[in-house]
């Protein structure tokens, strides 16, 4: 599996709190099924500033140490190696456009294809289709990240709807589909999914126990609504889809 969305990197944003607390974190998810995890901080959200440069450094610190972390060090010789990738939650606002453009923000995969996109919890931003909007003309692949949880689409969810029409992908959280976050987030989670307003599920993970990095749960629940096909493909096809930057063809 692919997690696409992970505050696995230590000590840059509400995510893992610590370097040991990170390196369990990747545990809990090889342990779970995953094979590549893209981190992604938050960043330009007012409070976390997390540029590419910091990020990049933050990934290749965490790979080195992972080599020697004595679960992945003792791995079966056949047993395929933990990915991690750079990437970053990116608080949609004015700024978002001009960091992309002088390359302070992380792409997916640091490729200049895709790009997650975290809404205020309480409403859209002003003017958000039209960022949303110029980021696809760029040929980037805007993926709104966990829009569940959003108070102005769960209200309005139209409007989420257009944005998909535009060209933007959605992502659920695994946690939303079996109610870690309440019943009205999980029922708006599975009307999104009936509606194919979902295109990948990610955990979100910000720690080893509350906000885990566990995807088959979600998955399972996923698969009750769409069909254990369309829920994997979710983990996989998709998310690997999205970092080369292709729409994922979804059913």
């Amino acid at each position: 599996m692919i997690d696409l969305h992970s505050h696995i990197l230590p000590d840059v944003d509400d995510g893992a709190g610590s370097l040991e607390e990170s390196l369990r974190m990747c545990e809990m998810s090889y342990k779970d099924g995953v094979r590549t995890i893209v981190a992604t901080p938050h960043t330009l959200n007012g409070v976390y500033q997390n540029n590419r440069s910091a990020i990049l450094a933050r990934v290749r610190g965490l790979r080195t140490v992972l080599e020697v972390w004595p679960f992945f060090l003792n791995r079966k010789q056949n047993e395929t190696a933990l990915a991690i990738l750079p990437g970053a939650d990116v608080h949609l606002s004015q700024e978002t456009l001009p960091q992309l453009d002088q390359g302070k923000v992380t792409t997916l995969g640091d490729a200049g294809k895709s790009l997650l996109i975290e809404l205020p919890t309480q409403n859209i931003p002003h003017g958000a289709e039209h960022i949303l909007l110029k980021l696809v003309e760029k040929g980037i692949l805007p993926v709104i990240t966990h829009p569940e949880r959003n108070l102005d689409i769960l209200q309005k969810p139209k409007r989420y709807q257009e944005m998909i029409l535009m060209g933007c992908l959605g992502q659920v959280t695994a946690l939303s589909l079996t109610g870690g976050f309440g019943p009205g987030v999980r029922r708006f989670s599975e009307n999104l999914l009936k509606h194919r307003l979902i295109h990948v599920i990610a955990s979100d993970a910000h720690s080893t126990d509350v906000r885990s990095p566990v995807l088959t749960s979600g998955v399972e629940a996923a698969a009750k609504i769409i069909g254990k096909g369309e829920a994997w493909r979710m983990v996989t096809e998709y998310p690997q889809a999205i970092l080369e930057g292709q729409r994922p063809d979804t059913l």
